[in-house]
């Protein structure tokens, strides 16, 4: 009796660290967003400054860039995430596992880089029509990326285990998103060719990414000697390679669409359907950005703790994940016209942009809603199970691209990113309850019947429903004050959310 006191301060003391953490998180969460948009309104800028065709290029070469980038990594910086925590209740350094995951990362990402600066020199550029638009040069300043991207995963896994995820946000999310394609349009300006334009734009970027985040490590563990003294931590290792598999996977899911649209129908389709999904990220990297918010917090949860405040916490990311997303996807919706005229005349075609971004839109909702539940999952040690799961989801997606793309043009692209997409969902959902675990509060029932008025007002605009501008401005002035109710009396921030067990 007399040690139970103890202990309820200590689960206390962790459950106000916990909510200061959240709090704090969400609203650099909220502060990056606003920033992020920055990023892909110069990628539209992009998109009608260069041309159509190379700008599919463009971006399909650059996320097989990224997706080998997850390659190098092997899930070190998701792993980071749930090491770099238990140091100090280990008895271990607190950097152990930082500069071995760097080390780790140069030695495949570097050798990886020549043997593709190898390939480009003997054809590379023959085994697709979109990279038989570049030449040997061009390809190899693409590949040459890859090393400081593969750096910039571990860096910000090292800051995010640190609980300090605005480093990412701010670095990452923003401003390496935002130098790239900012460069690009100065150097095409300046009088290179728009060919090296681009990729030149994203590795300076990606390379001044690097070097900011040297000093902020520099910062975070000044005693660190930046030379290792001991090999990967096996325990570390074991932990990353099933998420490092997972994050290929879903590299490849994420980017799969995009390059079944440029085998099947061409670089052209390519670049219009590369524009709709640079819009519709705007939704899917937030629900991202809460996924190393929420998955340290879950892990350092015991069995107790995980009866009593997973549901608050889950609750709480879920909610600021799909308000935010909300308020971006009713004026999508609603003005998906003029969204697209953003990009220019030439990328408003025969396809129509309401059925093509209305249906990313309600796919990325349904994700931002049920999705977070794969970083319980992860942060519950069943990062097998996840792996699992997107190669199902893989297969799946290939599957219906192959079926959709040539019945529906970008249209079935769509459809089938919004399918694999509900599956996972639904699957990850099971698979929590028969674990035991159902982690959304009545609360979300609000945000989930947004989410359907939304998908209504997608439903009804493309069966030919037409509202006036003047229309469309007060709907979602009357969607933006609704949502905002919703944060105010959910209190989301700055209430402290409870630790009664919901029933």
């Amino acid at each position: 009796m007399g040690n139970s006191e103890p202990s309820n301060k200590a689960s206390l003391s962790a459950v106000q660290q916990d909510q200061k953490y959240l709090v704090k998180s969400a609203v650099y969460n909220l502060a990056g967003t606003l920033l992020k948009v920055l990023a892909p309104v110069l990628m539209i800028v992009v998109a009608r400054v260069f041309d159509k065709a190379l700008f599919g290029v463009f971006v399909s070469t650059q996320l097989w860039v990224l997706t080998l980038s997850r390659v190098s990594v092997l899930g070190l910086d998701k792993g980071l995430h749930r090491y770099l925590p238990q140091n100090l209740v280990q008895g271990r350094t607190r950097y152990e596992g930082v500069m071995e995951s760097v080390y780790r990362t140069l030695l495949i990402s570097g050798g990886l880089t020549l043997v593709i600066l190898l390939a480009a020199n003997f054809g590379l550029h023959k085994l697709s029509s979109g990279l038989s638009m570049l030449s040997t040069a061009e390809i190899s300043l693409f590949i040459l990326s890859l090393l400081p991207w593969s750096l910039l995963h571990v860096f910000a896994g090292t800051c995010e285990g640190s609980r300090r995820p605005q480093y990412k946000i701010f670095i990452n999310d923003f401003a390496v998103s935002a130098l790239a394609p900012l460069l690009a349009l100065i150097f095409y300006f300046g009088g290179f060719a728009e060919k090296l334009a681009l990729p030149l734009g994203l590795l300076l970027a990606n390379s001044l990414g690097v070097v900011i985040y040297i000093f902020i490590v520099k910062n975070l563990f000044p005693e660190m000697p930046w030379v290792i003294r001991k090999k990967l931590p096996r325990e570390l290792l074991h932990f990353s390679l099933p998420l490092g598999f997972s994050e290929v996977v879903t590299s490849f899911l994420l980017r799969l669409d995009l390059w079944m649209v440029l085998a099947l129908i061409g670089p052209e389709a390519a670049g219009i359907y590369a524009v709709m999904v640079t819009i519709s990220n705007g939704l899917k990297t937030i629900r991202q950005s809460y996924n190393p918010i929420l998955l340290p917090v879950v892990a350092g949860m015991d069995s107790s703790r995980l009866k009593t405040d997973l549901k608050p916490v889950f609750t709480y990311c879920v909610s600021m994940v799909t308000l935010i997303q909300l308020a971006i996807g009713f004026f999508i919706v609603l003005f998906p016209e003029q969204t697209m005229m953003i990009a220019g005349k030439s990328f408003i075609t025969k396809e129509n942009p309401v059925a093509v971004l209305g249906i990313l839109m309600i796919g990325n909702l349904i994700n931002g809603m049920f999705g977070l539940s794969g970083s319980v999952i992860n942060g519950l040690g069943k990062s097998k199970f996840m792996l699992k799961m997107n190669i199902v989801s893989l297969v799946f997606a290939i599957t219906m691209n192959y079926l959709l793309i040539p019945l529906f043009g970008i249209a079935g692209a769509a459809l089938s990113s919004m399918s694999y997409q509900i599956l996972q969902c639904v699957w990850m959902n099971v698979y929590l309850v028969k674990m035991g675990y159902w982690p959304y509060k009545k609360s979300l029932f609000v945000q989930g019947s947004l989410i359907l008025i939304l998908a209504l007002f997608y439903i009804g605009l493309n069966q030919g429903i037409s509202l006036s501008i003047a229309s469309k401005i007060v709907t979602y002035s009357i969607a933006v004050l609704v949502i905002l109710a919703v944060f105010y009396f959910q209190g989301l921030f700055g209430k402290k959310y409870s630790r009664k067990k919901s029933r």
